[in-house]
This record gives C-alpha cells, sequence and structure tokens, in this order.
C-alpha cells in the first residue's frame, strides 16, 4: 500500500505535522477556503483518551541513521518502508539536490536519476523494489521502477510523469501528463504504462495500488471544479469507478488494503470541512467524530481495515483517531498537549505518528499499541546517540520497523531481540 497524496484537502493549518509540496494545491485552495478561520471558539471538550497504558510501554528499539551522506533534511513517506529494515525515501544535500535512496537493511543506495539532478523515492515493497521519479537531463521528472536498475517507464505521452505507489508484485502507480497538457493516473503492469482516465475535465492521479492490482486515487468531474475518489481494478480493465459518498463534494482515495479496503477524506458542502470514510465491500462507511471535532481527515488503512488519522478542534488543536470498523476511538496527546496524528498502521495493529509534548511543546515520535500509548520513542530507544532527537514516526512495516524523522534527518528503529 502506499497513499503518497499529490495534494491535500484544505482544513485549519496543522501546526506541527509539515506537508510536503502537492501538485492540486492551487485547485483546492481555490475552492476549500472555508475551512478556516480566525474566529473564537468555546473550549473544545477533552477528548476521549484510552485508560492510563498498563506497566508494558512497548518494545525496545535500537537505532539507524538512514540517508545519503551530506544531507541536511529528508522525507521517508508511510509507504517508503517495508519488512527486512528497508527504506526507501529522499534525502535533501546542502545544494538543496533531492536523491533518491534505499537502505537496504545495511547500507544507503544512492538510486541516480535519468542524466538529471534530482530524484525522489516514494514506496518501496518486500522485495526492495522501488517507485519514484528521476529527473532526465532536460530537468523533467520521469516515473522509474527500480529492482537494482533504475528504469524509465516513460510516459502516457506528454513529458512528465511520476510513480507514486508500488504493490507487493511490483505494479506501479502513479500519474502522467498528456500531449494535451492534462494529466492522468497511470497503472504499470510490468510491461505497459495503462491510461487509467478521468470521470471529466484533465486530470486524475494515483495514489495507492495493491497487490491484485486495485489502484485509488481522485479525478476532476464533468462541469464542476471538483474532484472525486476512484477505484480502478486492473482484473477488469473497467473504467474508474466514482467513489464520493453521496451529498459530498471534493474526496480522495488516499489508502488501499489486500482486501480492498479504501480509506477515503471528503468535504462536506455545508460545513466545508473534512470527514473520513471507509469503502469496504460496495459500502461506503462515515466514520463519525469524536466529540467535540469539526472534522476528521484518514491516514491510512490496516489490513484488518483499521483506519487511522486525525481529528481537528475549533481551537486549532488535533487529535489522533483509530477507527476499528465499529467506532471510532481517540488515541490522546502526549503529557497533556494539544496535538497528536497517527500516520500509519501495521498488521499487528502498531500505530505511529506525532505529538506535542504538553509541558515542552516540543514534536516527539510516538506510537500506540494495542495495550499502551501514546509511548515518545525517544524514551525506547536503546543508546540513543547524542543530538538525535525523534520528532516524528512517519511509516511502520509489518515486522515492527519504524521510520522516523530526526531533528538531523531520518532513521530506523528496529525491535530489539
Amino acid at each position: 500500500m502506499s497513499g503518497f497524496r499529490l495534494f491535500k484537502l484544505s482544513h485549519p493549518p496543522r501546526k506541527t505535522m509539515p506537508g510536503a509540496t502537492l501538485a492540486l494545491g492551487a485547485l483546492f485552495c481555490a475552492a476549500l477556503t472555508a475551512c478556516g478561520g480566525g474566529h473564537s471558539h468555546p473550549p473544545r471538550p477533552v477528548p476521549p483518551v484510552p485508560p492510563s497504558p498498563p506497566v508494558s510501554q512497548g518494545p525496545l528499539y535500537d537505532f539507524t541513521e538512514i540517508g545519503l551522506p551530506g544531507i541536511t533534511a529528508g522525507r521517508v513517506l508511510r509507504q517508503g518502508i517495508a519488512n527486512g529494515g528497508l527504506v526507501a525515501g529522499t534525502s535533501l544535500d546542502a545544494a538543496g539536490i533531492n536523491r533518491a535512496f534505499l537502505y537496504n537493511g545495511k547500507t544507503n543506495i544512492d538510486l541516480g536519476s535519468f542524466g538529471g539532478p534530482n530524484a525522489r523515492a516514494f514506496a518501496v515493497n518486500r522485495c526492495g523494489q522501488v517507485a519514484g521519479w528521476g529527473q532526465t537531463a532536460a530537468g523533467i521528472p520521469h516515473a522509474f521502477f527500480y529492482d537494482g536498475t533504475l528504469r524509465d517507464l516513460g510516459t502516457l505521452g506528454g513529458t512528465e510523469s511520476w510513480g507514486v505507489a508500488i504493490s507487493t508484485c511490483g505494479k506501479v502507480a502513479g500519474w502522467s501528463t498528456l500531449p494535451s497538457g492534462g494529466r492522468h493516473a497511470f497503472y504499470y503492469d510490468g510491461k505497459t504504462m495503462r491510461d487509467l482516465g478521468v470521470f471529466g475535465g484533465a486530470i486524475s492521479e494515483a495514489f495507492d495500488v495493491n497487490s491484485v492490482g486495485q489502484v485509488v486515487g481522485t479525478s476532476t468531474i464533468p462541469g464542476v471544479n471538483e474532484l472525486h475518489a476512484f477505484l480502478y481494478d486492473a482484473r477488469t480493465g473497467a473504467p474508474i469507478q466514482d467513489l464520493n459518498p453521496p451529498g459530498r463534494t471534493f474526496s480522495q482515495a488516499y489508502d488501499i488494503n489486500e482486501a480492498g479496503q479504501v480509506a477515503i477524506t471528503t468535504r462536506d458542502p455545508v460545513d466545508e470541512h473534512l470527514r473520513a470514510y471507509r469503502y469496504s465491500g460496495g459500502v461506503l462507511q462515515d466514520l463519525g467524530l469524536l466529540p467535540g471535532a469539526l472534522g476528521s481527515e484518514p491516514r491510512a488503512i490496516s489490513e484488518a481495515g483499521h483506519v487511522v488519522g486525525y481529528v481537528y478542534y475549533p481551537d486549532g488543536g488535533q487529535v489522533a483517531f483509530v477507527h476499528d470498523g465499529t467506532a471510532m476511538r481517540g488515541l490522546g496527546t502526549l503529557n497533556g498537549g494539544r496535538f497528536s496524528d497517527a500516520n500509519a498502521i501495521n498488521a499487528s495493529g502498531l500505530i505511529v505518528g506525532q505529538a506535542v509534548n504538553g509541558p515542552s511543546g516540543s514534536e516527539h515520535a510516538v506510537a500506540w499499541g494495542r495495550d499502551y500509548g501514546p509511548v515518545d520513542l525517544n524514551t525506547r530507544v536503546k543508546d540513543l546517540p547524542a543530538g538525535i532527537e525523534l520528532l516524528e514516526a512517519v511509516a511502520v512495516a509489518d515486522d515492527g520497523a519504524i521510520a522516523v524523522r530526526t531533528r538531523t534527518g531520518l532513521g530506523l528503529l528496529r525491535p530489539r531481540k
């Protein structure tokens, strides 16, 4: 699964979690400006907090710095980790150049490019295959597939393409420009790049793909300035299916699991706030809100169909949540802080993300287990090197390894044996 978001629905700004540059941001910024506001609000209710954790605070971890030499910053997305200590991401060097890398469990590999200076890696599978983009000598990004050799996937006839997601079987999803200047989602089956089309208008983008070739993303629709979530199934080759919930305007599909369940975010046309949905077996389920919250946004869906993300409040605070298919549960904050966010969940239910520590106001990488959390991961590392501070847990593998953003770059946490 992947879930790299090329654009983001507008909502009150997240004060602690920096976002990526988003390809369709201008379209959403113009359409969704009513979500924020500087008005005063009554104090929000105290969000539901799980019972005090038992003695267990989760495993201890070993820490490894990852990324290419000389980096000043780095980025790993939620789909950029796989079992065996595999991590794919992007290192930013002192000259501001993006360099795609794969950490193979032992060493960092510079994936290179197609003659240009920049490259980015977004997703890796358990075989160590990577999807991303590399610039050509002309400076134009082309989608790539890496399996020991960097392969240019080409385009749908335009100039630019991005490989955004990769399945366990090495299928790639992303988007490409067209000769007409539009942008369409694609599915690469190992041989050819398939144009997934649009509902109408000129733009569609794919964000995730599973092993049977189901692809999710978003597309413009005819006649109006809206985007609708879609599902495509390569097994049938039928046109993309509209997953927009009735009565909602904008939507996008973030993540799909192997069972074909999808995490979707939508916008309410009346109050302009976001709402998380799950699609499963032809049914769209509104995941609701925690008491006092204005809106919710999903980040990921597990193989069990559990959705994680965050809700946000009138005072600008936000709290991580998990929805198990029946009810939404608040995951609490760190030491009374006002912010937490769940970025990812693995097959065993381990959730990782970020929280602001109440007393200090600083960002901390956190985890929630089935019987504990939130736990500050800085306190769970054996012999954390001096000067290293874990700011955000961005991805988690099914074997329990966690990719983290640090104050100086990137790191990998592996449970101690």
